[in-house]
């Protein structure tokens, strides 16, 4: 099968196919990046660093307000009745999306309360690799078997897509079908791979066409001379790919 075979056919605006990860502990630094990256970023992603520093559902509203979409990866994982819980109050934020981790009794309970964001399960954390998960107690073989079987349990259970190493996307595509979202982070310029904390990365067109919807990028805009001009450059490149 050609690569370009699994390209997203999904009804997705090619602009909002690039997550900028806003990983900053401040408001100002938040609202500051924002303003740096203007109409280059149209989907942000909000973590657990930003989350601590107490103005996560101010900058969501704000970005809202704004015409952004948000990516809220809080990574959900508790007993079911509490994860149930606390996907029950972000739906009433606006965020488009969020991520769990967990089990299918987690994702089921979860499901019904998501209103309209979606939930994604995430498989197996990028900045993992083997020596990581047989720490862990895994012992079923590469990473990619554990991702498969993690996904498979995923959907389901419901769950409207999976975050997943670029590495894994074809796999899944292939597996799953054109349903699920994909959405990968640990996305580098062939010439930035390795030397970071994320162990299992692709570029841009080599994620997208693997299968991605979305991609996650943090680094190479973030350390980019100019971040909006990387951001730009990005969204050409992916106007292309999806033109």
């Amino acid at each position: 099968m050609s690569t370009d075979a699994l390209l997203s056919t999904k009804p997705i605006a090619p602009r909002d196919r690039l997550i900028f990860a806003l990983d900053v502990p401040t408001l100002a630094e938040a609202r500051a990046w924002v303003a740096r990256l203007g109409e280059a970023v149209t989907f942000y992603k909000l973590g657990l660093e930003f989350c601590m520093g107490g103005d996560y559902f101010a900058l969501l509203a704000e970005l809202r307000a704004a015409g952004k979409k948000v990516f809220a990866d809080l990574k959900f994982y508790d007993v079911p009745a509490t994860v149930r819980g606390a996907v029950a109050n972000l739906a009433r934020h606006g965020a488009e999306c969020c991520t769990l981790h967990g089990v299918s009794s987690i994702y089921r309970e979860a499901v019904q309360v998501r209103g309209g964001m979606k939930l994604f399960a995430v498989t197996v954390l990028t900045s993992m690799d083997e020596s990581d998960l047989a720490e862990l107690g895994w012992r079923g073989g590469p990473v990619e078997e554990l991702v498969a079987l993690r996904a498979r349990a995923a959907v389901a259970a419901g769950i409207d897509g999976l975050i997943c190493s670029a590495q894994e996307a074809a796999r899944l595509r292939r597996e799953l079908g054109p349903a699920p979202l994909l959405i990968t982070p640990g996305i580098r310029a062939a010439s930035e791979r390795g030397g970071d904390d994320q162990k299992r990365t692709m570029t841009l067109a080599e994620a997208f066409r693997a299968g991605a919807d979305h991609i996650v990028v943090g680094r190479p805009i973030r350390q980019a001379a100019d971040p909006r001009a990387a951001a730009a450059a990005m969204q050409a490149e992916i106007a292309g790919l999806f033109a």
